[in-house]
């Protein structure tokens, strides 16, 4: 049998196809030599062996590389296609203009997004060149902080008291592994300007989620945004090992350093990304997360936790009202699941939608024991298996306009004007592949990720915030949603989804931070002084204790506050603050709210 593999010229040199008519002529008629299947299958391996006719072989590898070369050249001169809307992004996407096809009429989605280009675009919110701006849901919030709006009695029809204002605000927390850092610190910056009792309901993705709960209880002033700068940045290998990226594209037998997990754990080995230790030695243990005030908190600020459902083929919203979780260990199952990136954060998280009290009919008081099973290809009609949530709705903002929100405040980890597609690469295929294809038999979720789907979802959503930034109607006609994000400018450095180094970390923190008080202060003097105030918010000195040698007893005092209070200090740019601290009343000093 003979194996003749087609292959084409890359994206690039396509598009250049009118110039390059003799160069695709050359190319078809090269054929690869004829090969045993005994050959190939060496050859995979990576033991090379020419045929006995050792000048075709010589002369196809020839013309292979010559095309390479030619190709990798016309890569360095063609120039990203910059999509603005969304319209063009659906064009693009079929490629209408026929720049991304081969010689069959497909479309090479690899290099379709390679030539991609969507940025994000709202720095007019909170910019100081545009004080007579101010967004609809920024002045919606601001009307609630100075009169206290209240709840009336009358409900909604979910069942939720509704505001004197009418309005319905809600807070849309995206994460990003490392990167929610940012997120973090703007949702600190949130806190710090008394805002937090002006959001009616807070969705959270990935990583958003957990920032999301701390929120809610109140210990967001550094307990919270400890779990990045302290916890994660200390954890070593416990949390991240890259190493493990082999395992995770099933080469774990290259590396001799993973022989022994891959015979003592052939069928899941310990994955790249370690989510028990955030959401079980972290939120439940060394930052707990305060469960009776959250559990209060529901009632008038409940938390929505978004992931992707692989077998349903949508987005999954879980929440303590609809059943998905009534424990804190089951909060931090669902929390996995919206954290949990595909073929490096370990098997999917298996959610047993029997557990919806919308689900369960006239038995309203079934009692799931399991409600959260963790597992590959887990059989069972009524498991949902779930994964990230940027599969589906990495910002799930259209989830909370759905579920009846009329002003949404969009916080971004990613910054303004840098490309936010991502470049497709070949370590991606392959973990997907083995992911979903091998591990899971999910061959739709293979298929959109190949087609690379949900990064033209998040692109798409992008676009609509750029459009969504610049409303200026009156804040409370609701005949439309008012949608405002909060994003970093595009000066900022990215901080990558598995970053650790402890600086670099804190600083995310600052920018998001210092970026989130300039676009929700309400004093229109204030924009760019958010810089000064992160500062404050987050002094050096934090930087300055060993957080594996800090310790308290009391489980709800930050690191922070026990280093002052061992150490008898205070942050030196704290100039008005109190004398040199004795007790934890005295820590407990946080700069003047606005």
């Amino acid at each position: 049998m003979t194996d003749t593999p087609s292959f084409s010229i890359t994206s690039t040199a396509l598009r250049h196809y009118d110039s390059d008519t003799a160069l695709k002529a050359t190319e078809r008629q090269t054929s690869p030599p004829k090969r045993s299947k005994r050959v190939r299958f060496l050859n995979k391996l990576g033991f090379r062996r020419t045929t006995r006719d050792n000048a075709d072989v010589r002369k196809y590898a020839a013309r292979r590389r010559l095309v390479k070369k030619r190709n990798q050249k016309q890569s360095k001169e063609c120039p990203q296609y910059q999509v603005t809307t969304v319209d063009e992004l659906e064009s693009y996407f079929n490629d209408d203009e026929q720049r991304f096809r081969n010689d069959k009429g497909e479309i090479n989605y690899d290099a379709l997004l390679s030539s991609l280009s969507v940025q994000g675009d709202t720095q007019m919110i909170g910019s100081p060149e545009h004080k007579s701006f101010t967004h609809p849901v920024a002045q919606v919030l601001h009307d609630r902080k100075r009169s206290q709006s209240q709840y009336v009695s009358a409900l909604e029809e979910d069942g939720r008291k509704r505001r004197e204002d009418g309005c319905r605000t809600a807070l849309v927390i995206e994460g990003g592994g490392m990167r929610g850092c940012v997120s973090a610190g703007m949702i600190c910056a949130i806190h710090h300007l008394n805002l937090t009792s002006t959001i009616d309901i807070v969705y959270g993705s990935s990583a958003g989620t957990i920032v999301g709960a701390y929120l809610i209880t109140g210990q967001i002033t550094w307990l919270g945004p400890e779990v990045y700068y302290d916890c994660l940045t200390t954890a070593g290998k416990e949390f991240i090992d890259t190493k493990r990226l082999l395992r995770a594209i099933g080469f774990g037998l290259v590396d001799p350093r993973l022989l022994r997990d891959v015979l003592t754990r052939p069928a899941y080995g310990k994955p790249v990304l370690n989510l028990p230790y955030l959401l079980k030695t972290t939120v439940q243990e060394k930052k707990p997360l305060n469960w009776e005030r959250f559990v209060e908190k529901q009632k008038v600020q409940p938390l929505k936790v978004l992931a992707s459902g692989c077998r349903s083929e949508k987005p999954v919203v879980m929440s303590m009202e609809n059943g998905a979780f009534s424990t804190l260990s089951e909060l931090t199952d669902c929390m996995h699941a919206s954290c949990l990136l595909p073929g490096i954060a370990g098997p999917l998280m298996n959610l047993d939608t029997r557990a919806f009290k919308e689900n369960r009919g006239n038995d309203s008081n079934q009692v799931i024991k399991r409600k959260h099973i963790i597992g590959n290809n887990i059989k069972g009609d009524h498991y949902e298996p779930l994964a990230d949530a940027l599969l589906f709705q990495p910002l799930p903002y259209e989830t909370a306009i759905k579920e009846g929100a009329t002003h949404v405040l969009v916080v971004r980890s990613r910054p303004d004007g840098k490309d936010v597609t991502g470049k497709p690469s070949v370590f991606e295929k392959l973990i997907f592949r083995r992911f979903f294809l091998r591990k899971n038999r999910l061959p739709n979720m293979f298929r959109r990720m190949r087609m690379q789907l949900h990064k033209k979802l998040y692109a798409m959503d992008i676009l609509k915030l750029n459009e969504y930034a610049k409303d200026d109607r009156d804040p409370y006609d609701t005949s439309k949603p008012h949608v405002m994000t909060v994003a970093l400018p595009p000066s900022s450095p990215e901080v990558t989804r598995l970053e650790t180094g402890r600086e670099a970390i804190f600083q995310g923190l600052r920018r998001g931070f210092a970026r989130a008080y300039d676009c929700l202060v309400e004093d229109p003097a204030e924009r760019g002084r958010g810089e000064i105030v992160a500062k404050e918010f987050f002094p050096d000195e934090i930087l300055d204790y060993d957080p594996l040698e800090i310790s308290s007893d009391d489980p709800s005092e930050s690191a922070f506050e026990a280093y002052m209070r061992l150490q008898q200090v205070q942050p030196q740019i704290w100039n008005g603050g109190k004398p040199i601290a004795t007790t934890r009343e005295e820590t407990s000093y946080v700069p003047d709210q606005q």
